[in-house]
């Protein structure tokens, strides 16, 4: 049965905000939300479990939501919100056609044996959740096979991550450890360790890249810090013709897996 909700004082709305709005709360509940159909299907497809669904028969022109979501688990709790609920629990109060109560998951470092790695990314203390979002969307489209991060100043469940993820956040191998446990995996998992800074002492196009590696980049505001410098295999830079200091950080990362696998992938 569908429950109907009305007000936007209803404690489920109520809590659905507290969600969105709150790294604590969500570390608390353990629950995230997820906003829209295309990132809902993503995470039925990657097998995650959805707790509870919201949606809004107003925004649906008609059609139920089986035939809205033909994957949805028909034990899933649903509830038919009214467009203004919708509103105040979607983000920026734009009304989203269905919103999902997803429980979080683990991101703690697996064991490094027999995983076959090729390809890792490290972001180092990352602090914006809209740039994480947008750099495993490039990770998946340049091969990466696992995304690690580092002392991450990010709520990795943050809604803004998700959203700007484009539906890829859930199908993503990400995991989350200290700068010395991440370090320590790497070692483990026997890849070399490359690590990337205006300062660097190489142009990503003179540096030959090999199979396997992990590639470190530093946050946004400091890039990588001491621990990195001493720790890392070699230190590569991007080079800059123009005034600018500095790319964004989803566009140097780009950069520097399309030169990664320009040179071992195109020679496979």
């Amino acid at each position: 049965m569908i429950e109907r909700i009305e007000s936007t004082s209803n404690p489920k709305v109520k809590h659905l905000v507290r969600l969105r709005k709150s790294s604590r709360y969500r570390k608390e509940m353990g629950l995230f939300i997820v906003e829209g159909k295309r990132e809902i299907e993503a995470m039925l497809s990657s097998g995650k479990f959805i707790e509870e669904l919201y949606f809004s028969n107003e925004l649906l022109d008609g059609i139920s939501i089986a035939q809205f979501l033909p994957n949805l688990n028909e034990k899933i709790t649903t509830f038919d919100l009214s467009q203004l609920a919708m509103n105040k629990i979607s983000y920026r109060n734009q009304a989203k056609d269905a919103v999902g109560l997803v429980k979080v998951w683990d991101l703690a470092l697996p064991n490094s044996h027999n995983l076959g790695l090729e390809l890792v990314l490290v972001l180092d203390e990352i602090e914006k959740p809209g740039n994480l979002g947008a750099i495993l969307r490039t990770a998946d489209a340049m091969g990466v096979d696992a995304v690690v991060l580092s002392d991450s100043c990010v709520d990795f469940f943050n809604p803004n991550v998700v959203r700007s993820s484009m539906g890829l956040f859930a199908s993503m191998p990400v995991f989350s450890g200290t700068k010395e446990n991440v370090f320590h995996w790497l070692n483990e998992s026997k890849l070399k360790v490359l690590g990337t800074s205006s300062k660097g002492t190489e142009f990503i196009h003179n540096f030959t890249f090999d199979k396997p590696a992990a590639i470190v980049m530093g946050s946004e505001s400091h890039g990588l810090g001491s621990f990195w410098a001493k720790n890392i295999s070699g230190m590569i830079s991007i080079p800059l013709y123009g005034r600018a200091s500095s790319l964004n950080l989803n566009c140097a990362t780009a950069c520097v897996l399309m030169e990664f696998n320009r040179q071992t992938k195109c020679t496979d």
